[in-house]
């Protein structure tokens, strides 16, 4: 029963940990939007609606953490990790008056980048246990000690 009570709690952490996480990276990306609707509404845009999804997304998987909405998590965070390093490496695609110039990081590039990083992490951790062979001990310290 104490390992049951613990894998709980560590669960309870995962979650409360990948919404925080979530919301932190969402609010970065709402601090900086005003910034680039200066440079161009698109641009502003987009980080409103990444913003925005991310803080709504931190309350859903409060709510109900689902494996469905964790690989939605997981994704999507992917994505957005994957575009900004593109936006770095290659330029900004296509659009807006930046389009085809790479944008320099940031500290506050890298720090999104790194909660968005450990959000996937904490994602998967709780995918896992959801998906493992008997998911109740998946999180718990002890359970390598399953039977």
């Amino acid at each position: 029963m104490e390992t049951q009570n613990g894998v709980r709690a560590n669960r309870d952490v995962c979650i409360g940990s990948a919404a925080a996480l979530s919301a932190v990276a969402g609010f970065i990306h709402l601090v900086v939007a005003p910034e680039h609707f200066h440079e161009w509404w698109g641009y502003g845009t987009f980080f409103l609606v990444v913003g925005l999804a991310q803080v709504v997304y931190g309350s859903g998987v409060l709510a109900r953490p689902r494996p469905p909405l964790l690989v939605v998590g997981i994704v999507g965070n992917l994505a957005i990790i994957a575009f900004w390093a593109w936006t770095r490496a290659v330029g900004i695609p296509l659009f807006g008056p930046g389009a085809n110039e790479r944008e320099a990081v940031g500290t506050i590039d890298v720090i999104s980048e790194a909660t968005e990083g450990a959000l996937i992490v904490v994602l998967a951790m709780l995918l896992r246990s959801h998906t493992a062979p008997g998911r109740a001990g998946s999180l718990g310290k002890h359970a390598h000690n399953r039977v």
